[in-house]
């Protein structure tokens, strides 16, 4: 268990979320770059034959093979793009002179087609009408018309399967037009700064133009919210509510849409252009995340305060579950499509879950044993959030019911945090739920009070509880029980209707406080619970203490 104090939670800022973002793009963008590199360095440092010998370009699927044709366009150096083109010979002028206008081509007038619609597995497509071993993986807008970029699966010499662009493609390719790129080549090393396998420009183009914009746009609108008094999201109209959570990722969106948009007009090359296209998809991806996490958190917190209002309770926790489950599936969601983006196999990873599962089921027993303690106590609500409960000893009030720990906020207003697998094993006593409360209580009246006398104040008391409206008919609720060494002792043992525990305590005191009212009138005085204590003879202490004179020592008074 865990005692700590009670925080509130932050709230979110904008410039956190654009460093995650601004992370989460750092991240995939070093591992698609990383990816190749990884691969060729295995494929140097191993020795030994291997039964499958990877391609050291990254070719063995359409998806794979369009990264790495991508990533070498920017280089400025043609004899880069010769492993990705179908019998290319980057020692031949006339093999270099097509090259060269095929970049060039790409370049003016070229669109390759999103990574997520191509196929990652190692035999293409085969269901998009072409033959087994062509895949379309972009196109060329030509004078001639629209000419598909087609991509053929070939046989190497060490027996490796590869896809490159067809030699179809290539020659459908004017070496008339592009004449400038042909007889004018760029030296290499002069071609565009690569940056995590993107353009300078681009990132420039994305990353600042995108991020100050999109910070321009909602600080605007936060501003204008602040004037028209609609800020406070505790107290919001629903409809409010949920336009304030959405806006800032719908903004993101906008911003990065318009940007993709403009790429072209602006006179982007391919590479910048498929550069901004696919960060700013990644980017609307993670706005689209980012829109669906907010607007199921305000639906959550919508739908609890509508719980309270109609007094159903019961129901908070089960949709602060929902809603954290929710979120977990849409992670994992947009974590695998992000990965498939860059050519990462996650059914590979799906597969190795089958082990890794249990790997993690035994690492991680604890954590599964809380999760599941914490749908045993959504199912068998022993307590619900707002319930006054006891539990080992501890009274407080149930503030949360997590998928990991339940919260209870003790009475010296501290939070105690109790893993779910102990809260859902423990003997709980809800304090909350009950339809009345329990009164006992027993006072002392003098010896010297006379039996009719007693007999008159059960009378009263008897007469009192019934004039109660919370009283509950109960056989005998003021009885006398007798004798006490300080006095007569009478015993009051009734129910009061109480729905709540707050409730029980404030119908008990208005019943106690009319009870001495009508003793006080009848001169009714009640005796402190007292202890004689008698001595058979004198204690040793007594006879051997200092200062006692000789006659008590002997035993005289």
């Amino acid at each position: 268990m865990v005692h700590r104090t009670h925080r509130g939670s932050a709230k979110h800022r904008i410039p956190l979320l654009a460093l995650i973002f601004c992370a989460v793009m750092l991240m995939l963008a070093v591992s698609a770059t990383g990816r190749a590199a990884a691969s060729e360095a295995l494929t140097e440092t191993s020795g030994e034959p291997a039964e499958k010998i990877e391609d050291p370009f990254g070719r063995e699927s359409p998806r794979a093979m369009q990264i790495g044709l991508f990533n070498v366009l920017g280089s400025g150096d043609e004899s880069d793009l010769a492993p990705y083109v179908e019998g290319a010979n980057p020692a031949s002028e006339t093999s270099l002179r097509q090259l060269r206008a095929f970049a060039a081509a790409l370049d003016n007038s070229g669109e390759l087609i999103p990574r997520l619609g191509l196929p990652i597995a190692p035999e293409g497509s085969l269901t998009d009408g072409l033959d087994r071993d062509l895949e379309e993986i972009g196109s060329l807008s030509l004078e001639s018309g629209t000419v598909p970029i087609l991509a053929r699966r070939i046989e190497t010499d060490a027996g490796t399967a590869i896809w490159q662009v067809s030699a179809e493609t290539i020659d459908q390719v004017p070496l008339d037009n592009f004449s400038a790129a042909v007889d004018d080549p760029v030296e290499p090393g002069r071609g565009d700064i690569m940056l995590l396998g993107a353009p300078l420009s681009a990132w420039l183009f994305l990353v600042g133009l995108g991020l100050a914009l999109f910070t321009a746009i909602v600080l605007g609108f936060k501003l204008i919210i602040r004037r028209l008094g609609l800020d406070d999201q505790r107290h919001a109209h629903p409809v409010a509510a949920i336009l304030l959570a959405a806006f800032p990722p719908i903004a993101l969106m906008g911003v990065y849409l318009v940007l993709e948009r403009l790429a072209m007009p602006l006179g982007a090359g391919l590479v910048e252009r498929t550069a901004i296209e696919r960060y700013s998809d990644i980017a609307m991806g993670f706005a689209t995340v980012w829109l669906a996490w907010r607007l199921a958190g305000v639906v959550n917190h919508l739908l609890n305060r509508w719980l309270r209002q109609t007094d159903k309770p019961a129901w908070i926790g089960l949709s602060n579950f929902v809603t954290r489950l929710f979120r977990l599936a849409l992670v994992v969601v947009a974590v695998a499509t992000f990965l498939a983006t860059f050519a990462i196999d996650v059914t590979t990873g799906l597969a190795a879950l089958g082990i890794g599962g249990i790997a993690l089921a035994l690492g991680a027993r604890k954590a599964v044993e809380d999760i599941v303690g914490s749908v045993m106590i959504l199912a068998d609500k022993p307590v619900r959030i707002g319930d006054r409960c006891r539990i080992g000893g501890i009274e407080g009030d149930v503030i949360d019911i997590g998928m990991r720990s339940t919260r209870i906020q003790t009475l010296s207003r501290t939070v105690l945090t109790i893993p779910n697998n102990v809260f859902a094993s423990e003997s709980i006593e809800n304090l909350a739920l009950r339809d009345r409360y329990f009164v006992e209580q027993r006072f002392l009246l003098p010896y010297d009070t006379a039996p009719d006398k007693i007999e008159r104040i059960l009378t009263a008391a008897r007469e009192l509880l019934e004039e109660q409206a919370s009283y509950i008919p109960t056989v005998c609720p003021v009885r006398f029980e007798g004798f006490t060494p300080s006095g007569f002792q009478i015993h009051i043992r009734c129910h009061l209707k109480a729905e709540t525990y707050v409730q029980g305590h404030f119908v008990e005191e208005r019943f106690l406080l009319a009870l001495l009212r009508r003793l006080s009138g009848m001169g009714v005085s009640i005796a402190p619970a007292a202890q004689r204590v008698e001595f058979a003879g004198r204690p040793t202490f007594m006879r051997d203490a200092v200062g006692v004179s000789p006659d008590m020592r002997e035993g005289g008074d």
